[in-house]
């Protein structure tokens, strides 16, 4: 998707923001949408990715949820 936006779409760099929950890690920041996360990549042509970055979720209870949504176990 994202080379498709560089190469084809834009044909120059884009930043791409506030990704589906469903394909970001757990930690991620949930946004008020509750469908999105904080998180961001600058992709420039022929290259790919050249910077990422996201907000670390910080709220206990949502953090809880999101991990047990994931199946992974709350306890090492």
């Amino acid at each position: 998707m994202k080379g498709y936006l560089t190469e084809f779409k834009f044909q120059k760099p884009v930043t791409v923001y506030n990704y589906p929950k469903g394909v970001k890690a757990f930690y991620m920041r949930l946004n008020d949408d509750l469908t999105t996360v904080a998180a961001m990549d600058v992709v420039v042509p022929k290259v790919g990715e050249l910077i990422g970055g996201s907000q670390r979720e910080e709220r206990y209870g949502v953090i809880k949820s999101r991990i047990e949504e994931t199946g992974l176990p709350i306890e090492p």
